[in-house]
């Protein structure tokens, strides 16, 4: 029996929000949810603004602190991993590149920061690890010299994606991570990250509202609405035979807006 990369039980997420009397009162922002991530594998999770998709994300990749349930690496739990070794098995692309990488820093600098607060590496092992990673996703040494402003939206997100790498992560999570991207830029970052989980054995989670990237990209997908998990199942059996109707409104939806775009 294969032990799951990543195995999460019952997570869930609630906001204080005040008083009623002397009684406590909580936000439900996420109720238990339960999966499993294989190796090599992508799961996607999709739902409508609101729906909890990204605060199960932050909380995976350690930016927010679940109110209760397990969460499983390897089968040990995550909370006996110190926080450098989270980092390292854990990270995120975000949404907007422009806005996540700081523009005092040159991308040598960006890529180096990850490495001089997790590793002990010496500042030449760090540069040259910057190097190896800008060609991994297709760019060349010269652009560690360079600024964000100096490059363009689809090489700011290579760059996010190197950011991603420095650690050598098994999972990488894309919080709407191309939906800033046009269509030609977002294929090819598409196949970048394809590219990649195909070299490193990278297990992918895919925070998403483009149903056609989903289908595209991954092997299982989760639905929310309002914090609840609805429906569960494997890509292709999802998208042709959908059980809850919420995800068959969001499959009609989705397919009336690509009629609408052809």
């Amino acid at each position: 029996m294969t032990t799951s990369l990543l195995k999460v039980v019952n997570l869930e997420k609630r906001y204080f929000a005040g008083y009623q009397g002397f009684k406590a009162q909580y936000n439900q922002a996420l109720h238990p949810v339960s999966f499993e991530l294989l190796q090599g594998e992508t799961l996607a999770i999709v739902g409508e603004a609101g729906s909890g998709k990204s605060t199960l994300a932050r909380i995976l990749v350690g930016a927010e602190r679940r109110s209760g349930g397990e969460i499983y690496y390897q089968g040990q739990p995550w909370d006996m991993k110190n926080l450098k070794q989270r980092c390292r098995l854990i990270r995120m692309i975000f949404q907007d590149p422009t806005t996540s990488l700081n523009p005092r820093l040159t991308i040598g600098e960006l890529l180096q920061e990850p490495l001089r607060f997790n590793t002990d590496l010496s500042e030449k092992a760090r540069e040259e690890q910057v190097v190896e990673t800008l060609r991994k996703v297709g760019l060349l040494a010269e652009h560690a010299d360079f600024y964000p402003h100096m490059i363009s939206e689809g090489q700011k997100q290579r760059v996010a994606v190197a950011r991603a790498l420095m650690l050598n992560p098994n999972i990488i999570i894309a919080d709407e991570a191309l939906s800033a991207l046009d269509v030609s830029v977002r294929a090819q970052i598409l196949n970048l990250l394809l590219s990649l989980q195909r070299e490193l054995g990278l297990s992918y989670i895919f925070v998403s509202h483009n149903l056609s990237v989903v289908r595209y990209v991954s092997d299982k997908v989760m639905v929310l609405n309002k914090g609840e998990l609805v429906e569960f199942a494997p890509t292709e059996t999802l998208f042709t035979d959908p059980q809850h109707e919420y995800t068959q409104r969001l499959l009609q939806e989705h397919l009336q807006l690509t009629r609408q775009k052809a």
